[in-house]
């Protein structure tokens, strides 16, 4: 009985301290064609902040990633991609039947850098 007792407080304490952490998942999905290149980060909502500073940085553009954004970001006159955004969320579209080979290179290169500061 002691055994069950236990084997019980030990389950639940194992529930609640994994509910509690839950906000600590990642979830990274790239889908890449011949014609799109697709993007999409779940993340912790904490790391909202620090994902903003990379993408002004890299973009020249400062995004509140905290407010629900909708926007086409234009990398070299020509190229653009289009995101989406929220607090914890973030998808990068690309159409490659639009654009250049740097274009497509850029955007990649971007996904690449957001995988490696959501990661650390």
């Amino acid at each position: 009985m002691k055994n069950i007792i236990y084997s019980i407080a030990i389950l639940l304490s194992a529930l609640g301290y994994g509910c509690h952490n839950s906000g600590g998942n990642l979830s990274l999905s790239t889908t890449d064609n011949n014609t799109d290149f697709k993007f999409e980060a779940k993340y912790a909502k904490d790391k909202t902040g620090k994902l903003e500073k990379y993408l002004d940085s890299v973009l020249n553009n400062e995004l509140r990633l905290d407010q629900n954004i909708d926007l086409f970001v234009n990398l070299n006159g020509s190229d653009k991609f289009n995101l989406k955004a929220k607090k914890g969320w973030l998808v990068i579209d690309f159409d490659k039947r639009n654009s250049s080979l740097s274009g497509y290179m850029k955007v990649k290169k971007l996904t690449e850098g957001i995988k490696q500061k959501l990661t650390e």
